[in-house]
């Protein structure tokens, strides 16, 4: 008598998830005047941001993402110095959080913008602040 034996193999494919549009167009900024351990100045975001969102990464001179924790008054080359008290995304997702700027305390001021996490950066739909100046997005 003969015994016929059927080997199965199990394949497990594994897919990265698919990256939102904004994860692959954006706009850089290399900019080493927005560290949050540069010195003050009177630059400000009015000039570069618009009242819509708009896409944006930092890269190289400028650090990589805006800073979570409040900076000093008058750093990252700005008087109103804007740091992220929000929520980071987990990957492939979007989150809204809230940019305070310091003045006369961590969160004299303070807009929404939308972070998006794409894996290995994250990419930041910024506007500009509208009720202080100059003010502008310190990073790390």
């Amino acid at each position: 008598m003969t015994s016929l034996y059927l080997a199965t193999t199990t394949t497990t494919i594994t897919t990265a998830a698919i990256l939102p549009t904004q994860c692959s167009l954006y706009t850089s900024i290399n900019d080493a005047t927005r560290l949050a351990t540069a010195g003050g100045g009177s630059a400000t975001d009015q000039s570069l941001f618009s009242s819509t969102y708009t896409w944006y990464r930092f890269i190289g001179g400028s650090g990589t993402q805006i800073v979570t924790s409040a900076p000093n008054y008058n750093q990252c080359g700005t008087y109103y110095s804007g740091w992220y008290a929000g929520t980071m995304p987990t990957y492939g997702n979007t989150l809204s959080g809230t940019v305070c700027y310091v003045f006369t305390n961590i969160c004299s001021y303070s807009n929404m913008i939308l972070v998006t996490n794409c894996g290995s950066y994250y990419v930041y739909g910024l506007i500009y602040l509208t009720t202080a100046s100059p003010a502008r997005y310190c990073t790390a």
